[in-house]
């Protein structure tokens, strides 16, 4: 059994003010059917997709995952779709979240910020950013986004992919960077009223086909590119031991059945997120699932997350990557 809902938070925030625990009550409706009868897994991911894509979401369509947790006691999965990173963090904090799938930035403040989870995996490797442009009479080159205004969801793989650009450009403190969801993108670029605006999987192969030129890309810079990781609570684990070797153990069934038949999971996605296959297939490549819990090049750019986002002041405290992963995975 699969439920699922969704949350719509845009507050304005910074990438070091947005992981402020909420204590429960920002999500009263969740501390309440956590105390009730059977138990069923809390699953948080982003959106804008409002069912879980990727090899998580296919395993459990199939029922694959389902099958896996419910030898642990659980009794169905409840989904629930965040904008962004940092929203997904204040419910991890809070205690409503039992596992959460998101991106490699926010995943790594929180953990230094003190959120009491593993790292259970990775869901996807080598998350590509585009930085787009308003059509005609746009900029042309980054070092002409100094003095001007980049937009961008702060605290996301794609927030660090704008910094670590303008900071190879040398125009890191001379650029205005701006919260912007990525629904709205469009309509920012559309009136101009921005510079650039730096679009995540997705959304950015969608309005590249809108006419939107293509200033920059994440995956043309070695390091700037991210990752989405899986990241099981505290509370989660001790209660229940064995989940991370049930989860890995549904993800990698259903990579091997999606790798034998590439096809049959992209029309999947395409029918579960509503977005046109040839954007998928440009956001998404097969390859980029990782069989195992922690890939070597995953690991290797969570590393350099870690130390960047420690340059950049944008975390306090070092994060240990190995104390981080759960052993015997």
């Amino acid at each position: 059994m699969s439920t699922s809902n969704s949350f719509h938070m845009t507050r304005r925030r910074l990438l070091q003010g947005a992981l402020a625990a909420g204590a429960g009550l920002a999500f009263p409706q969740w501390s309440r059917a956590q105390q009730g009868g059977g138990r069923t897994l809390q699953l948080g991911y982003i959106g804008p997709s409002r069912n879980l894509v990727n090899p998580t979401g296919w395993s459990l369509a199939s029922g694959g995952l389902t099958r896996e947790i419910a030898a642990l006691g659980y009794t169905g999965v409840t989904t629930h779709m965040f904008l962004n990173g940092p929203d997904l963090n204040e419910a991890f904090f809070s205690g409503a979240l039992d596992v959460g799938i998101y991106g490699d930035t926010p995943s790594t403040v929180a953990k230094s910020r003190g959120l009491d989870a593993r790292l259970v995996g990775f869901d996807q490797v080598g998350l590509d950013a585009w930085l787009l442009t308003p059509r005609g009479g746009g900029v042309t080159s980054v070092k002409d986004l100094e003095g001007k205004t980049v937009a961008v969801a702060l605290g996301s793989y794609m927030h660090r992919y704008v910094l670590g650009l303008l900071k190879e450009a040398g125009i890191l403190k001379t650029t205005n960077v701006v919260y912007m969801l990525p629904r709205d993108g469009a309509p920012a670029l559309e009136k101009k009223s921005i510079a650039a605006f730096a679009a995540p999987i997705d959304n950015g192969p969608l309005l590249i086909a809108k006419g939107f030129p293509v200033l920059d890309q994440a995956s043309w810079h070695p390091g700037l590119a991210g990752s989405s990781l899986i990241q099981v609570s505290g509370p989660a684990l001790q209660r229940t031991p064995g989940l991370p070797a049930a989860l890995l153990r549904s993800r990698q069934a259903a990579i091997k059945e999606i790798q034998a038949d590439p096809e049959k999971y992209y029309a999947f996605h395409a029918k579960a997120s509503g977005y046109p296959l040839e954007v998928i297939k440009a956001s998404r490549s097969i390859s980029q699932f990782p069989l195992e819990a922690y890939p070597a090049d995953g690991i290797k750019l969570l590393n350099q997350v870690e130390s960047f986002l420690l340059e950049q002041k944008l975390i306090r405290k070092p994060v240990d990557i190995a104390q981080w992963q759960v052993q015997g995975l």
